[in-house]
């Protein structure tokens, strides 16, 4: 009889002190790293228009010059490090990007700019494999999972967290536009943690002394585009990627060249939804996905996508900018549902031992989706939103192009889709059994629904007529009034040409005895040189052998959102008050609503000659009130 105890499955707490402390440290490597990345790309080319003055198609394409060596040098920074060491090639990335960033916060014009945005790209990909090879190295197989979702989430806890700082402090009016260069320069500073980190507490990890060489990378491409269908998706995930492009760059400067956000909004906010929705909503998301085929699972995510695309384009520029905020979450939950989606069709589609030439190809779809859509939407926006002064209309396109690719992934999905699946249960009943074969496919029928919206006859036809109303829509929003970051940002002072003016006010009404009437006067221009303000009043005639006693008035003058007069007369009885108003270094000038109180203090009753006798009560007066307002104002020359 077996009398062992069965082993306790390790809590949360106990599984994460199980991690060694180089993990740790990369993670710190990553969030000062993607902490600098999701404060730069955010803001860049608002800071290239508005602060350098970059003409707006340099503007939104200053990243195609980044991104194929963002991607492409993966392939040799991997390399090098297997072959001189993961120390070495961290120190040589952080010292690259250290001096990318502070040299691109000195930028003066294009050529500086492009020079510091492929600084950034090269020291991006001479660092981009190393953490999450790192952390492959420094962790158990059974730890794996749990490692890289918590690498995962301190990716997108930098992306959401250090962009929120700074709108904090632009809230609390700490920092502002102007100030954007010095996003740079921390940036630079979170490199100089990483480097006295990198020398003082990290270990080199060890070498596998498997050293890939360019050659291994060509023919691990040739490997995988020898499948068409693999060559296929990549077609169309890159075509996902292009869309994503626009977020990047084309929405920032859509937002701010048509002033289509409050003056407080700053354009890093633009940068907060994404991740956060992600960090929020990610678990949540992770467990459905789970249940959907692959494929389905991309073919929703860019259903989602375009939805907030069409949030943004059609209801967020016209109607009011928390549509875009909405349209950005909606745009990320697709972003979730494609990325893993794509790469766990990659995964299924060969072998163990051909999976990593499928998945080291991935940067391709990337790379090209980005390049070329910051490239083709730059120009895009370019010609017709900003010459056309059309920017609906250059979304119209875009949601256009995302419903083309979405028919384009439902006929792949028609034409191969159930091969693929075919294909992947063959390799996984070939590497892991039948059983472990049938489960995985029986737990992508969770969702039956959602599959038969795409495989549905119909649903191409019904989405291609989404395409010329799309495009219809956006040129019937009309045209916007586009406004040059030369006049936004221009520091040459207007001459100013000042005048007086004046505005005259009069009015007749009664008040009675113990009660007071408001008067409004409604002052415009810059500041008020004076008010006059003259109130009379007439008592009763009354037949002989009576007296009419007299009515007593006084009046106060209230400045703008104040119950404190700033002058007064009376109270008198001699049928006229006055008030001359001239303001003082310390008294209120300012133009807005002023009001005059009107209040009756006495009403005098009819009496007998003697005033003894009441013969009838008064209970008020009549009055007339006649006001002149001078104020000073400027016209611009």
């Amino acid at each position: 009889m077996d009398t062992t105890e069965p082993e306790k499955e390790q809590s949360f707490l106990q599984k994460i002190r199980g991690f060694q402390s180089v993990f740790w440290i990369v993670q710190i490597f990553e969030l000062m790293e993607r902490g600098a990345y999701y404060t730069f790309v955010p803001i860049i080319v608002y800071y290239a228009q508005y602060n350098l003055g970059v003409p707006v198609w340099i503007a939104v394409n200053i990243t195609i010059f980044m991104y194929p060596i963002q991607y492409g040098l993966p392939i040799l920074s991997g390399a090098l490090a297997e072959k001189w060491g993961f120390k070495k090639q961290m120190f040589f990335a952080y010292t690259v990007l250290f001096f990318a960033y502070l040299f691109l916060s000195f930028a003066s014009g294009p050529l500086t700019l492009i020079l510091g945005v492929m600084m950034i790209g090269f020291g991006i990909g001479s660092y981009k494999p190393l953490i999450s090879a790192t952390i492959a190295k420094s962790t158990h197989q059974d730890q794996r999972n749990m490692a890289y979702s918590i690498y995962y989430w301190f990716v997108n806890l930098a992306a959401a967290v250090f962009p929120m700082i700074y709108v904090a402090l632009e809230i609390l009016k700490l920092f502002g536009p102007s100030l954007y260069a010095w996003v740079f320069r921390v940036g630079a500073f979170f490199f100089l943690i990483n480097l006295v980190i990198l020398l003082t507490i990290f270990k080199e990890v060890p070498r596998s002394g498997n050293v890939r060489t360019v050659k291994d990378v060509r023919k691990n491409i040739a490997i995988a585009f020898r499948d068409k269908k693999f060559l296929v998706m990549v077609f169309l995930i890159a075509g996902f990627w292009a869309l994503y492009s626009s977020t990047l760059n084309a929405l920032p400067s859509a937002l701010f060249n048509f002033k289509m956000v409050p003056s407080w909004f700053g354009v890093m906010i633009l940068a907060i939804p994404n991740p956060l929705t992600i960090i929020l909503a990610g678990p949540y998301l992770a467990k459905k996905v789970e249940k959907l085929e692959s494929l389905i699972a991309v073919m929703m995510g860019v259903l989602l996508y375009v939805i907030g695309l069409a949030f943004i384009g059609f209801f967020g520029l016209s109607l009011n900018w928390t549509f875009v905020i909405i349209g950005i979450v909606i745009s990320s939950v697709g972003e979730f549902l494609v990325a893993p989606g794509y790469y766990a069709f990659v995964s299924k589609l060969a072998t163990k031992d051909k999976v990593s030439a499928y998945l080291g190809t991935n940067f391709l779809s990337s790379m090209s989706g980005l390049w070329l859509g910051t490239l083709v939407f730059g120009i895009l926006y370019t010609v017709i939103g900003t010459q056309f002064e059309r920017p609906k209309l250059f979304y119209g396109i875009l949601v256009a192009l995302g419903f083309l690719l979405l028919i384009g992934f439902m006929t792949y999905y028609k034409s191969w889709g159930q091969d693929v699946i075919a294909r992947a249960n063959r390799i996984k009943a070939m590497e892991e059994g039948e059983e472990a074969a049938a489960r995985d496919k029986a737990s992508k029928q969770g969702y039956p629904m959602i599959e038969k919206v795409f495989t549905f006859k119909a649903t191409p036809f019904l989405v291609a007529i989404l395409i010329p109303i799309s495009i219809v829509a956006g040129f019937m929003m009309g045209t916007d009034t586009y406004y040059p970051p030369e006049e936004e940002g221009s520091t040459e002072e207007p001459t100013v040409v000042w005048e007086y003016l004046s505005q005259t006010y009069s009015l007749s009404d009664s008040t009675n005895e113990g009660q007071e009437s408001s008067v409004p006067i409604v002052v415009v221009g810059e500041s008020v040189n004076y008010i006059n303000v003259s109130l009379s009043w007439t008592d009763e005639s009354v037949r002989p052998g009576l007296r009419n006693l007299p009515d007593s008035f006084e009046i106060e003058l209230l400045p703008p959102n104040s119950t404190t007069p700033v002058d007064s007369a009376g109270p008198i009885s001699s049928g006229n008050l006055l008030i001359s108003y001239h303001p003082s270094e310390e008294g209120p000038s300012e133009t807005g609503e002023w009001t005059v109180v009107v209040r009756c203090t006495e009403a005098g009753d009819i009496t007998g000659l003697v005033g003894i006798i009441v013969r009838q009560s008064d209970t008020g007066n009549e009055w007339s009130l006649s006001a002149k307002a001078e104020y000073l104002t400027k016209a611009e020359g």
